[in-house]
C-alpha cells in the first residue's frame, strides 16, 4: 500500500484563517473527498478513516448524503484545491457557504448551486442536514451573503472571500 501524503493533512492548514470551525471542517472533509476520487478510493472509507477524531458520525453522515447528492447530479467536475492549500476555490465556497447560508435563505442557496447541480434543492436539503448536523455538535455555520441580489455576471468574477 502507498503512502497516503493528504490523509494527515492537518486541519489549521486547511482554507483562509477566516473560517468559521464548521466551515474549515467541510472544507476539511470536501477536500479529503475530491482526493480520495483522484486516487480511485472510496470516499466514504477515507473519511471514516480519516475524520473520526475531527466529527461525530452524524456530521460524518450528513456530509456523505450531500456529497452523495452532489455526485448524482454534477453538472462538471467540481474545482476543489489540495488538502492543505490556503485558498479557497470557488466550487468550494459555493458548497460552503451555501451549507451555511440554506436555514436563512434556502433560494439563495440554490442560486449557489445551480452552477454545480441538476437540482440545487435536493442539495440543499442535505446541505441543511449537514449544518444542523454541525450546529448539534457545536460548530455552527455563518450564515455567509451579500444583502444585495447576486449579480448576472459569473462568480468567477467576482472576489472571494480571501
Amino acid at each position: 500500500m502507498r503512502p497516503d501524503p493528504f490523509l494527515h493533512a492537518p486541519l489549521d492548514q486547511c482554507g483562509p484563517v477566516s473560517l468559521a470551525d464548521g466551515e474549515r471542517i467541510l472544507l476539511w472533509m470536501l477536500r479529503q473527498w475530491v482526493t480520495a476520487r483522484v486516487l480511485g478510493e472510496e470516499p466514504g472509507a477515507r473519511l471514516s478513516r480519516s475524520a473520526g477524531a475531527l466529527v461525530s458520525p452524524r456530521v460524518a453522515t450528513a456530509f456523505i448524503l450531500m456529497m452523495t447528492a452532489i455526485e448524482g447530479q454534477v453538472r462538471r467536475p467540481l474545482c476543489v484545491s489540495p488538502p492543505c492549500c490556503g485558498g479557497y476555490g470557488d466550487d468550494e465556497q459555493r458548497v460552503i457557504v451555501a451549507c451555511g447560508l440554506c436555514p436563512a435563505a434556502p433560494d439563495r442557496a440554490d442560486r449557489l448551486l445551480e452552477d454545480l447541480v441538476v437540482t440545487p434543492e435536493a442539495v440543499t436539503v442535505m446541505a441543511r442536514f449537514l449544518n444542523a448536523a454541525l450546529a448539534h455538535d457545536g460548530m455552527a455555520l455563518p450564515v455567509r451573503f451579500d444583502a444585495q441580489e447576486p449579480s448576472t455576471a459569473p462568480v468567477r468574477s467576482r472576489p472571494t472571500l480571501h
